[in-house]
């Protein structure tokens, strides 16, 4: 392993020529600026009297959905679920919200389903950048919110999960949350002292290096069982790396029986333990006994843990921490942080098919 690559600003702006890393600097600017995004548009008051709401959407696209149907899940006065396939549930229908979530506005799961919503007479509100997803609601006369931010799609959660927040808000289905997202914002800037390329002691850089040549686990409950999905996501596509994640409490149903084999696990996995001071009670002492039976199994495993004033601070936190984490592990890895060629390959071949 060759640590300069990450040691200082010169060395890691020449491994990052797409310029992945200003991406990550930007997640509170995003936010920020997509909430005032849906706050400024026009949206059907209608919209607001549904029985369910659905978020069409992949990747980054359908993060930011989810994580908003668990930080309000105390609040939303609906139920709300994140669709990650071709169609729709067959309980979707006219009574129902959907908002189709795509950054290129192409995505073919997302455009399935959308159609479907559209012979259903569903409520129909789309997030994009634009793509087919725009045109269509053009000609149809139905809603959408456009934004522009030239990224990889993954880089673009902070406009996913703010323009889902806003939504939610501005439809009346929670409360109003522009305190809450502008002090998660401050708090976020704290972190991003501690983390950022030029920093002195970079727990994120130290983090880094543990994990390189190692396939990290993520392990998290509640709203941070959805980050770990993120994080593992996080790690195939800036990293270039095998990543895995699962959740609590299922995990303790089942993953903890394999720790012990194959042997070589000893050495190839670290677990990332994603922790919230909010967690559940229980969660707190299955989290506890987790750690305990990974000790017995000789597994690497590492808490991480930011305090924040509210879930959405924490969420961010945790968000921007392994980003830079996984930006950090890519050049390393003599990896580019930004093009995903396993996928635009797969895109290629899916066209033709």
């Amino acid at each position: 392993m060759d640590s300069s690559v990450i040691e200082s600003v010169e060395a890691i702006r020449r491994g990052d020529p797409g310029d992945m890393l200003r991406r990550i600097k930007e997640l509170g600017a995003q936010v920020h600026d997509a909430w005032g995004i849906v706050q400024a548009a026009t949206l059907p008051p209608h919209y607001g009297d549904v029985r369910n709401i659905v978020v069409l959407g992949m990747g980054g696209s359908a993060i930011g959905g989810e994580l908003a149907a668990l930080l309000l899940q105390d609040e939303l006065k609906v139920p709300m679920s994140v669709h990650r396939d071709y169609g729709l549930p067959a309980y979707v229908g006219r009574d129902s919200l959907v908002v189709a979530s795509s950054y290129s506005g192409n995505t073919e799961e997302t455009l399935s389903g959308f159609e479907e919503a559209r012979k259903r007479g569903s409520r129909i509100l789309a997030l994009t950048t634009g793509g087919a997803l725009a045109e269509r609601c053009k000609a149809a006369g139905l809603p959408f919110v456009t934004f522009s931010y030239p990224s990889a799609p993954r880089s673009a959660v902070g406009y996913s999960l703010g323009m889902m927040l806003s939504t939610l808000s501005k439809l009346g289905f929670v409360r109003d949350l522009s305190s809450d997202i502008e002090t998660a914002i401050r708090e976020l800037g704290r972190l991003e002292e501690r983390v950022h390329e030029g920093a002195r002691t970079n727990e994120a850089k130290e983090l880094a290096v543990e994990l390189y040549g190692k396939i990290p686990f993520a392990f998290g409950a509640g709203t941070m069982g959805v980050m770990a999905r993120r994080v593992k996501g996080q790690f195939n596509e800036n990293s270039k790396n095998w990543a895995s994640f699962d959740v609590m409490s299922e995990l303790n149903h089942n993953a903890v029986v394999g720790f012990p084999h194959p042997g070589v696990a000893k050495e190839a996995i670290t677990v990332l333990l994603l922790r919230s001071q909010r967690d559940n009670a229980r969660h707190q002492v299955r989290f506890e006994v987790t750690r305990e039976l990974l000790d017995r199994s000789s597994i690497t495993h590492r808490t991480l843990e930011f305090t924040g004033s509210s879930m959405l601070s924490e969420i961010l936190q945790m968000m921007l921490f392994t980003d830079y984490v996984t930006f950090y592990v890519a050049l390393l890895n003599g990896a580019d942080p930004t093009p995903n060629t396993a996928i635009d390959y797969l895109k290629e071949r899916l066209a033709k098919a």
